[in-house]
């Protein structure tokens, strides 16, 4: 394995329409890498080909209200880019505000941007992965399901279950205008008082028609949280609890969460989960059961998945320190590259990932202060990477 060059940068300059600008400094407070670093390995390399900022500030003050985290990116095919990200401090009680939630639109990749009056800008509309249905339709969701309650039969007591509503997001005009709908999730393994319930990451078409989805639960026990999938067979009117990703596996890695799942070619899922480190899980049978935990090399939060018409299966997955890319070159995740290092310095550890061509795709996250401050100012970033096999 090679990467070149291994030495990164800091960003220095916001001119040039927001593009990178970088320079060598002994005494940085973080490092960056620059176009045309590059990983090489035998199979093939991932490769920076840009580098943009789309929004950011000096950190002129050095206050928590300058601070951007939590961008989440979707470039429509008419050419308009959707954007939601979070200004202030990263946390919430009941005294103090944080996360402001902004939806705002370029309609010049970038450079400039206007409010986004199709979404609506709420506490939580925290995070935004867009899927396109096999019929055009965009579907998403809104953070959060409500109204959580235990489930209790007509004629018998509780079953030991929970429902709840969820608001599922659906656009007909490429993420201009999103209708909601508000949906029963039902069978859940969750507690009524968990911190958070929420599906998670991008919807899984499948082939007989149903919709899977993750879905994650804080509980207030650590070891009762619960990572899974629930499915859809009436088209997104409602969602009913069918696995577990994972049990019992906190001893060994922490509290699992966030995973990213993807359906690949031969029918089977493979998901990666937030763990330190990162675990990897498999289905052979849509979801109805997974494979042991396998172990990987890297703690991981937000792991994304993202398959490319070239075959190659892409991951992205950050920590409060560093954000990574890396590859299957199998195209399966039986195998992963080591890391392409993009950033190393304080971040959200979040990311979003949209094919751009067969080679090609970007990522979109977020630099500067999360929980400890840094110097340097703050930026929301689009990074554009290649990705090439030995074979072209």
């Amino acid at each position: 394995m090679r990467v070149v060059p291994h030495a990164v940068v800091l960003l220095v300059s916001e001119t040039l329409l927001g593009c990178f600008v970088g320079i060598a400094l002994a005494d940085t407070p973080y490092t960056a890498s620059p176009p045309g670093t590059k990983l090489e390995e035998p199979e093939g390399s991932l490769q920076i080909v840009t580098r943009d900022l789309l929004i950011s500030n000096p950190g002129k003050y050095g206050i928590p209200e300058e601070q951007l985290h939590f961008p989440y990116l979707f470039e429509s095919t008419n050419g308009i880019w959707y954007l939601t990200y979070r200004e202030g401090p990263h946390f919430e009680t009941p005294t103090v505000a944080g996360n402001r939630v902004q939806c705002v639109q370029s309609r010049d990749r970038g450079k400039n941007w206007l409010p986004w009056m199709g979404m609506k800008a709420e506490p939580w509309m925290y995070q935004f992965f867009v899927t396109r249905l096999e019929d055009g339709t965009l579907i998403s969701y809104r953070c959060r399901v409500t109204d959580v309650h235990k489930v209790v039969p007509a004629n018998g007591p509780p079953d030991g279950t929970t429902a709840g509503t969820a608001i599922i997001l659906m656009s007909k005009d490429e993420g201009a205008t999103w209708t909601r709908r508000f949906v029963p999730v039902s069978n859940m393994p969750c507690s009524e008082d968990s911190h958070l319930i929420t599906l998670w990451g991008r919807a899984i078409q499948m082939p007989d028609g149903r919709l899977l989805w993750a879905i994650i639960s804080r509980e207030q026990r650590e070891s009762e949280s619960v990572v899974g999938v629930v499915e859809s067979t009436d088209g997104a009117k409602s969602f009913r609890f069918v696995s577990a990703l994972c049990h019992d596996v906190i001893q060994e890695v922490g509290e699992p969460r966030e995973p990213g799942i993807k359906l690949l070619p031969s029918g089977e899922l493979v998901a990666l989960i937030r763990c330190a480190p990162m675990i990897q899980v498999r289905s052979a049978n849509g979801g109805q059961t997974w494979s042991e935990p396998r172990k990987l090399s890297y703690e991981g939060m937000c792991p994304q998945l993202l398959l490319l018409e070239n075959g190659v299966l892409v991951a992205s997955y950050g920590t409060r320190d560093y954000m990574h890319v890396m590859a299957s070159w199998d195209g399966a995740g039986k195998n992963w590259s080591e890391p392409l290092v993009l950033y190393e310095g304080q971040t959200g550890g979040y990311s979003n990932l949209q094919a751009l061509a067969p080679d090609r795709f970007r990522i979109c996250y977020q630099e500067g202060t999360f929980k400890k401050y840094q110097p340097g100012g703050h930026r929301i970033v689009r990074t554009e990477l290649k990705v090439a096999t030995a074979s072209n």
